[in-house]
C-alpha cells in the first residue's frame, strides 16, 4: 500500500500558529458529570483543553458548572474569552426531564429556542456562543426550520458564531438540512459507532462541504479497534495509550472527538497528544499503520484509502 500524505499536515498548524478555528481537535465533553462538572472543566482547561462542549439540557449536563469551571481556570491562566471555544446546544422538549426544562414548555417553539440561548449565555458567563448546535431532529421538517431559522437569527445578532446539528444519522437528512439552510451547518456531531456504519457517507459529505464532523461515544463504542494486540503494540511504539492512539486515528481521518475523561492525568496525556499533532508530527507513518486501527472497526469493511 502506498504511503499516505497525512491529513494532519493539511489541517493542523504548528503549535506556535495554532488557532481555535483549526481542526480536527479534541474537545472536552461535559455530559453526565453532574456535580463534578465545574471541577472537571477547571482541570481540563488547566490541562490545556481550549474547546468545551456542553448543552442546555439539565438532564445530562450542568451548563452552569461549565461556566464556573472555565472562568475559574481562565482567571488563573490569564485567558480571555476569545481564548476559549464554547459549544452548547438547544435541546427539544422531548429531550428534557419534564420537571426540569430550561425554558417555558408552553411557549411557541421559536421562543423556546431563544429562551434556551439566553439561559446558556447566563450559565456559561458569556455574551456569545462559538458554536450552537441543534441537539437532535425535531419531529417534522416544519419544526426543524422554525428552530433553525431562529438559530440563524442568533448568528445575525452575534450571539452565536456558527451553527450545527447533532444526532442526524441519515445522509438525506443532513443534505436537506444543509441545502435548504440560509446559514449552513458548520458542525455535524454524531455518535461514532458500528450501528451507523461509522457515518462513512455523512463524513464524506462533511469533508466535501467543509463541515466539522464531531464524534461522541468515540472510545466506549469502539474498544475493539484499539484494545487488540496489534493496536496496543503500535500505541506503545508511538508513546501513547491505546485510547490515545484511537483519538489520533480519528483526527487523522478528519474527526474531532469529544473527550470526556475525568482523570486529570489522562487530560494531560491527551493534550500532550494534541501538542504533538499541532507541532506537525505524523502519528501514523503510513496507511498500513492506520489500517491496524481502522480495519478493526469492521462494520462496514474499512477502506483505509477511502478515508484519506
Amino acid at each position: 500500500m502506498a504511503p499516505i500524505i497525512s491529513i494532519l499536515s493539511l489541517l493542523l498548524c504548528s503549535a506556535s500558529a495554532y488557532k481555535l478555528s483549526d481542526r480536527p481537535t479534541l474537545k472536552y465533553g461535559t455530559a453526565w458529570k453532574k456535580d463534578a462538572t465545574a471541577d472537571l472543566v477547571y482541570k481540563a482547561t488547566k490541562s490545556g483543553f481550549r474547546h468545551i462542549d456542553t448543552a442546555c439540557q439539565p438532564r445530562h449536563y450542568d451548563e452552569g458548572g461549565v461556566g464556573n469551571g472555565w472562568t475559574k481556570a481562565a482567571r488563573e491562566l490569564n485567558l480571555e474569552r476569545k481564548d476559549i471555544w464554547i459549544q452548547t446546544k438547544f435541546s427539544g422538549l422531548s429531550a428534557h426531564d419534564p420537571k426540569n426544562v430550561p425554558y417555558d414548555a408552553n411557549a411557541p417553539l421559536e421562543d423556546r429556542v431563544w429562551q434556551s440561548l439566553e439561559k446558556s449565555l447566563e450559565n456559561l458567563q458569556t455574551d456569545y456562543i462559538d458554536s450552537w448546535i441543534m441537539h437532535g431532529p425535531e419531529d417534522n421538517w416544519d419544526n426543524h426550520w422554525k428552530v433553525w431559522k431562529t438559530m440563524e437569527s442568533a448568528v445575525d445578532e452575534g450571539k452565536a458564531l456558527q451553527l450545527g446539528i447533532s444526532n442526524f444519522y441519515k445522509l438525506e437528512d443532513v443534505q436537506w438540512a444543509y441545502d435548504n439552510a440560509r446559514i449552513k451547518p458548520s458542525v455535524v456531531q454524531n455518535r461514532f459507532y458500528a450501528e451507523s456504519g461509522h457515518d462513512v457517507e455523512i463524513r464524506a459529505f462533511c469533508k466535501e462541504h467543509d463541515i466539522e464532523y464531531q464524534s461522541f461515544w468515540t472510545l466506549a463504542a469502539n474498544s475493539d479497534a484499539y484494545q487488540h494486540q496489534d493496536a496496543q503494540e503500535l500505541a506503545k511504539a508511538k508513546g501513547l495509550s491505546p485510547e490515545g492512539l484511537f483519538y489520533a486515528f480519528c483526527m487523522a481521518i478528519g474527526i474531532s472527538p469529544m473527550d470526556g475523561t475525568t482523570n486529570e492525568l489522562h487530560m494531560k496525556e491527551d493534550m500532550a497528544l494534541m501538542n504533538r499533532i499541532q507541532s506537525g508530527e505524523q502519528i501514523f507513518a503510513n496507511s498500513d499503520e492506520l489500517a491496524i486501527v481502522g480495519e478493526a472497526l469492521g462494520i462496514p469493511p474499512w477502506k483505509t484509502e477511502d478515508e484519506l
